[in-house]
């Protein structure tokens, strides 16, 4: 039709070397099995670089995922140790309480005793028992300071012979109540704060 006619006028004239009758149909299909075999090797080429994508992005993400395992368990090494740490510090710091206890126990029993040697009463308590030595020794001391007192307080006159004696006495009583109170000083300190925990 019209539409064909316009066609072909548009379209150039084939010359002889591109006519179809000038190419015999053996060497066309030749031809053709050449374009396919290049256009197959293009697409194997394709393949085989999208293979090579697809194998370098599986080892990538191999490796993303060694590094996530090992994330994970240098968190889980690092958990661990903090707890461990803190599990060091919880006992380490229970056995110098226990230690400053301990210390603060015995210098109250020495104490107890010192004070039972002084009244020359034997201990009566149980040794474990640091409370109630602890308030014998108090009660000492406060025995000793109402001596002291009684002490202070002026003396009739008397001969030198008769003097001396209670001079005596006073002194050692002085010097009793002053060891005695510098125990109890640095005890009670102790023994509050660890009797107190």
């Amino acid at each position: 039709g019209y539409f064909r006619l316009a066609l072909q006028e548009k379209l150039p004239a084939k010359t002889p070397e591109q006519s179809d009758d000038h190419f015999p149909p053996l060497l066309r299909l030749l031809e053709k099995r050449r374009e396919l075999a290049a256009a197959d090797r293009d697409l194997q080429a394709q393949r085989e670089a999208f293979r090579a994508r697809m194998a370098a992005l599986s080892q990538r993400w191999e490796q993303l995922e060694q590094k996530e395992r090992e994330l994970k368990e240098s968190f889980v090494r690092f958990d661990k140790y903090l707890q461990e740490s803190r599990w060091a510090q919880v006992q380490s710091s229970a056995a110098e309480r226990t230690l400053l206890l301990g210390r603060a126990r015995m210098a109250v029993l020495n104490l107890f005793r010192q004070a039972c040697q002084h009244q020359r009463q034997p201990p009566a308590l149980d040794i474990e028992d640091t409370e109630g030595q602890l308030e014998q020794v108090k009660l000492f001391i406060q025995d000793l300071s109402a001596m002291l007192a009684r002490l202070n307080q002026p003396e009739p006159a008397a001969s030198t012979s008769s003097h001396d004696q209670p001079s005596s006495s006073r002194h050692r009583l002085l010097w009793e109540l002053s060891r005695c109170r510098a125990h109890n000083s640095a005890l009670e300190t102790a023994a509050d704060v660890q009797l107190g925990e």
